[in-house]
């Protein structure tokens, strides 16, 4: 039988931020062989893992994905993944998914109304060798965190609205906004002829950042 009562005990971080919307986030301190343990039916998922990545790496965040995923929903599913990587769940036509990773954490993001984005980010310096490709010159970032925050929030817009071909300083724009724990700050995008302007909620860990949002069409 399975101990559920450890898989609750592992949640790093599980919260409803709103009617429907959860985000949970798991780190991942288990081996393969553990993380195999906690779900009902490890075979399948197993010859999956194996057939999709050569990494254990890869097949390590991809399995706790699903272990968070059966902790969420109290049953094991299958995701299904689309032509541009975007997550689906056969088994629930409205629930809309989203899944993060970084170094020893993995996020997903439900809701069963609109359309959902996470992402989680480690916190280290080497986002700055980068920060050209993704910080545009009216944006404020001065540190690693309001960096990574930047970032961050642009690939949570980028899952919640499905955008193909997207160009991070073209089309997504970080308003100005005070950095706290968490919080909320907004976040243009120049993608669609409306130009939407979409909140981001965001809160910083000892280890790394989190942003996610919602999107709701008229």
């Amino acid at each position: 039988m399975m101990n559920v009562l450890y898989l609750d005990s592992m949640l790093y971080y599980d919260t409803q931020f709103q009617q429907g919307t959860r985000i949970a986030i798991w780190h991942v301190t288990e081996d393969l062989d553990e993380l195999f343990y906690l779900l009902p039916d490890d075979v399948s998922v197993r010859e999956e893992a194996n057939r999709r990545f050569k990494s254990q790496k890869r097949i390590l965040e991809w399995v706790a994905v699903r272990v968070l995923l059966y902790d969420m929903l109290d049953r094991q599913v299958d995701i299904f993944y689309d032509d541009d990587g975007a997550p689906h769940l056969p088994d629930y036509e409205k629930m809309d998914i989203s899944i993060s990773h970084t170094k020893d954490y993995v996020a997903v993001a439900l809701a069963t109304e609109g359309e959902i984005g996470i992402d989680i980010e480690q916190i280290a310096d080497r986002v700055e060798k980068v920060r050209e490709r993704f910080v545009r010159e009216d944006e404020q970032a001065q540190n690693i965190n309001q960096l990574l925050l930047h970032w961050s929030a642009k690939e949570t817009a980028f899952k919640m609205l499905h955008r193909r071909k997207v160009d991070f300083l073209k089309h997504f724009k970080v308003l100005p906004f005070k950095e706290e724990q968490e919080g909320t700050f907004q976040l243009q995008e120049f993608k669609t002829d409306d130009e939407q302007v979409l909140n981001v909620n965001y809160k910083i860990f000892p280890d790394f950042v989190l942003t996610y949002s919602t999107y709701m069409e008229d």
